[in-house]
């Protein structure tokens, strides 16, 4: 891990971590294919429109929620507007879909990175409080998170259906921090997007992003943070607090 100058909080030492699921965690890409392509078979798309929604497009745009996901799938396998009245209409019948195949799938076709496990391991024997906060409906990131063997490391998990608004909005990892009963400044914030980013920023907690997950097609590292990763088990946390300096 390698911090960068000037980008560190020299007034407090961090006191929890906020850890995001899709693209930092777990590699979801798999679940993403298999549960789209069948919404849209349930929607009587042609299997050349299935096909648009490949892989590459779903890293591109996966992120911002489930709603998001499915608007920009529509549109892109029909060659429509994401705003386009078609699309809108069959928003509804599509959601239901995509989480009737989703609860079935969901984990199926899913990796954990290398080094998370390890990594959540270290930072729960240092007892620093880890909460999961995802745009992923809670539902499906509890039951992702107990298939892969990680559930038992957070004291909270959040999704994109637990408060009013989703990252990037600041909101959920405000209403986290209130769970954790840490200040967002003491408060690190783990992520793989410039989604995460950008929540953090505007909530006021510090950032670090790994350097292998979903930024829309974009270098990890035009992205300002604390700290960029290649593996969760990289992080330092030692580190990070003598970087930040004693608490005041």
């Amino acid at each position: 891990m390698r911090l960068l100058a000037n980008s560190t909080n020299r007034d407090m030492p961090f006191q929890a971590a906020i850890i995001d699921l899709d693209g930092t965690m777990v590699d979801t890409l798999g679940d993403f294919v298999v549960v789209l392509h069948h919404t849209l078979a349930d929607l009587n798309c042609h299997e050349v429109e299935i096909a648009r929604v490949g892989r590459d497009f779903i890293e591109h745009t996966v992120g911002k929620g489930t709603e998001d996901l499915l608007r920009r799938s529509l549109a892109h396998a029909w060659g429509l507007p994401d705003d386009d009245a078609e699309v809108l209409a069959q928003l509804p019948q599509a959601l239901a879909r995509y989480k009737h195949h989703y609860g079935r799938i969901n984990g199926q076709h899913a990796e954990v990175y290398a080094g998370v496990a390890t990594g959540l391991a270290r930072l729960g024997e240092l007892g620093v409080p880890l909460a999961c906060l995802t745009n992923k409906p809670t539902a499906f990131a509890e039951q992702l998170l107990t298939l892969k063997g990680l559930r038992g490391h957070f004291r909270h998990v959040f999704g994109g259906d637990a408060f009013e608004r989703k990252k990037p909005d600041p909101l959920p990892l405000l209403k986290t921090c209130e769970a954790l009963g840490t200040d967002p400044a003491r408060t690190l914030m783990v992520g793989d997007s410039s989604n995460d980013a950008r929540a953090a920023r505007a909530a006021g907690c510090p950032v670090v992003l790994v350097r292998y997950g979903y930024n829309h097609g974009e270098p990890i590292e035009e992205v300002p943070a604390l700290a960029y990763l290649d593996r969760l088990d990289a992080l330092d946390w030692a580190t990070l607090n003598e970087a930040s300096g004693p608490a005041v």
